[in-house]
């Protein structure tokens, strides 16, 4: 028997999982021309939104990824010339980086493509709706996050 709780949940979690595959898509479409991976997007995105460098670990938390993969990405771009240790450190997790000359003409492409999916993307809405999305969207995700705290820690 069906309910209305497994219909939702059925239809939140398929929802969520075509956006996710989605995104994922126009990233690996989006970067595959550029010479990068679509896993380089996001690193690429938060170090050209700070001028001033940032480290691996700050990379791993905007990101939400785990550092093997940021300190796999990190190795990538700075083999491509893309992006320059600013503060080196004994500590390769702690040294700043950024962008280089190379990585921030290549952002502001990246920046286009990532325009362009957001409007497309959100073109039915209107800013209120839009406001709205979030709002909820953001709100279900803290809930998630403070179950899986909270109920399903590992710790």
């Amino acid at each position: 028997m069906v309910t209305e709780l497994n219909e939702r949940f059925e239809s939140f979690v398929t929802t969520v999982t075509r956006a996710y595959k989605c995104i994922q898509k126009i990233k690996n479409i989006e970067t595959e021309h550029l010479g990068l991976k679509g896993n380089h997007v996001m690193c690429m995105y938060f170090l050209g939104k700070n001028d001033c460098g940032l480290t691996a670990a700050e990379l791993c938390k905007l990101c939400n990824e785990d550092k093997a993969a940021v300190s796999r990405t990190i190795l990538d771009l700075t083999q491509k010339g893309l992006v320059v240790p600013i503060q080196a450190t004994k500590r390769k997790y702690r040294t700043m980086i950024k962008l280089s000359d190379d990585g921030l003409a290549l952002n502001r492409k990246i920046m286009g493509a990532i325009e362009q999916a957001v409007k497309r993307g959100s073109a039915d809405f209107t800013d209120d709706e839009r406001q709205i999305f979030y709002k909820v969207f953001f709100s279900i995700v803290n809930n998630l996050e403070d179950l899986t705290k909270n109920e399903y820690s590992t710790d």
